[in-house]
């Protein structure tokens, strides 16, 4: 059952081609995989983009904590994931030069297509650059057939010039994607504050600011003394500050520093 659910074939590959899978930028990209499409190593799941305002479908735990880095940094200004090496002739010839089979769905005998986890683009003031980067566990790197598929990927890539690398568990920032994570999802404050008046909202702000400041007392403290002196919901003050942070409005370490609600924000001083 589960070979049929995931087979690929040459109606797969012209149905996704059709749908226009694999090409566009931001909200308008489509991942060629789906996460309902194939089988994950840990917790696939789908985000709603900062960047792009789009679905992006992340096929591992390892996947997702790496996302969750790019969203952070001000360079990336677009996050195209399960990006397909197209066309798929240029990596069937690769595969045949290197003397390596390319790889192929083994319930159909149909040659797949390869895709790259992540394709980055970075700007600074200067330049547009593209980089791609290959998620995979470390144990994975020993594996034989995984060092084929990734040199097939390798050379796709040096033939047009984009910088590419694969990134494991060791060398991802483990607490920036945790921290990331826990203020994700009031990156938007849409729906958050239902029949609250927005006059109180901006004075709340103006408070939460001003005492994560100048009071080293524990963040949780200070969000349940906000919401009493207001008046409002319990976690009001919690979601707002979040969403200050998420949005660097409240510089904070989140690099080295695992943020922790019963202890002082870690302010970035400036």
């Amino acid at each position: 059952m589960a070979k049929k659910k995931y087979a690929f074939d040459e109606n797969t590959l012209k149905k996704r081609l059709k749908e226009g899978r694999g090409s566009g930028f931001l909200n308008h990209y489509k991942p060629w995989i789906y996460v309902h499409e194939v089988p994950s190593i840990g917790k696939s799941s789908i985000k709603q983009g900062w960047k792009t305002g789009r679905d992006h479908h992340l096929l591992s735990t390892l996947e997702s904590k790496y996302f969750y880095t790019l969203e952070w940094q001000d360079s990336v200004c677009d996050v195209r994931e399960q990006f397909p090496l197209l066309p798929r002739s240029e990596t069937q010839e690769i595969a045949k030069e290197l003397g390596v089979e390319h790889p192929r769905d083994r319930s159909t005998q149909t040659d797949t297509v390869l895709t790259t986890d992540f394709v980055e683009t970075h700007k600074s003031e200067l330049t547009t650059t593209i980089k791609a980067v290959s998620i995979k566990y470390d144990d994975a790197l020993e594996v034989h057939r995984t060092k084929e598929k990734l040199l097939i990927e390798k050379i796709y890539w040096q033939r047009r010039g984009v910088e590419w690398k694969i990134a494991t568990e060791n060398s991802i920032n483990h607490v920036l994607a945790w921290n990331v994570e826990w203020l994700y999802k009031d990156y938007s404050l849409q729906g958050h504050f239902v029949g609250i008046a927005h006059d109180k909202l901006i004075r709340l702000e103006v408070l939460l600011v001003e005492l994560v400041q100048n009071l080293r007392t524990s963040l949780i403290s200070i969000t349940n003394y906000t919401d009493k002196l207001l008046e409002l919901p319990l976690g009001t003050s919690m979601t707002l500050i979040k969403h200050q942070i998420a949005r660097k409005k409240i510089r904070v370490d989140m690099a080295t520093k695992k943020i922790n609600t019963s202890k002082p924000l870690p302010l970035i001083l400036v």
